[in-house]
């Protein structure tokens, strides 16, 4: 049977203060531990081989992040996801259809959802082998209601990767606060339900990262009117792969924009 993790918040603080050993940011910790101050575990790993740590797109906000030991995490598995692929954890940011796909996923992962049947936070504080998991409320949008969206933060080694969901709205100053470490941010620009282009550019400002790859969308298009508004502020790379494998060393020293290559849907017709 498949294992579920709905932790509510009085579950979440009980939990062993040994649970997380490593978070992207400090910060975090002063949300679920004002009594201990967690120290960063950044060294004394062992290097893993090229091309451990990576991520892969599968459209919308779908991805597979793995890490140098190979875990590996999908990131809200859409209608098109693959049945099949194995990982050890699903991540669902919402409860949109095109989002908890959880049933595509093999291997008997634990299912961490982000929000519940009630739209309300499912706080979320566990690792899952070599990978550190965390989220943070959101909106995403007015229509929605207080909350209807988490924010989940993935540190594995020494890579902090932040995918924001459905995020509808600009980031409070707590949630600035929470994701200034972050090294890849996964953004939605669809431009429709979530941010527009202009709001998108003013929360990747907020948080500064190295590395931003655009997600939420569906038709190419859509990459190509953002990578033409956004070039006016920051270098955007077209990448022909929908993989991109990481280190600390392929980060540049100021924000890039890395579109992913559109991945063929599995229901479409040649």
């Amino acid at each position: 049977m498949r294992r579920r993790a709905f932790l509510g918040l009085t579950t979440l603080l009980m939990l062993p203060r040994r649970a997380v050993q490593a978070f992207c940011n400090p910060s975090l910790v002063e949300l679920f531990d004002k009594e201990r101050a967690l120290v960063q575990a950044r060294g004394g790993r062992a290097t893993p081989k090229l091309g451990s740590y990576f991520v892969q797109w599968f459209g919308h906000s779908s991805f597979l992040i793995q890490s140098g030991s190979e875990t590996r995490v999908v990131t809200d598995p859409n209608l098109d996801v693959t049945p099949g692929i194995r990982a050890d954890a699903v991540t669902v940011s919402n409860d949109h259809i095109t989002h908890n796909n959880v049933g595509a996923v093999s291997g008997d992962p634990v299912i961490l959802r982000g929000i519940t049947l009630r739209q309300t936070w499912n706080p979320i504080r566990t690792n899952v082998k070599d990978i550190a998991i965390v989220n943070i409320p959101s909106q995403r949008g007015p229509a929605w209601g207080a909350i209807a969206n988490s924010i989940f933060i993935y540190e594995m080694g020494s890579l902090c990767i932040a995918h924001l969901g459905n995020l509808g709205h600009l980031l409070t100053p707590e949630q600035e606060k929470v994701l200034n470490r972050v090294d890849i941010l996964m953004i939605p620009i669809d431009a429709m339900t979530n941010l527009g282009f202009e709001d998108v550019l003013r929360v990747i400002e907020q948080v500064k990262p190295p590395i931003v790859i655009p997600m939420h969308y569906d038709v190419e298009r859509q990459a190509e009117l953002f990578a033409a508004f956004a070039k006016a502020k920051y270098p955007v790379k077209r990448l022909n792969d929908s993989k991109l494998v990481l280190s600390r060393a392929m980060l540049p020293a100021a924000t890039e924009v890395l579109v992913l290559k559109h991945p063929p849907s599995p229901f479409s017709i040649e």
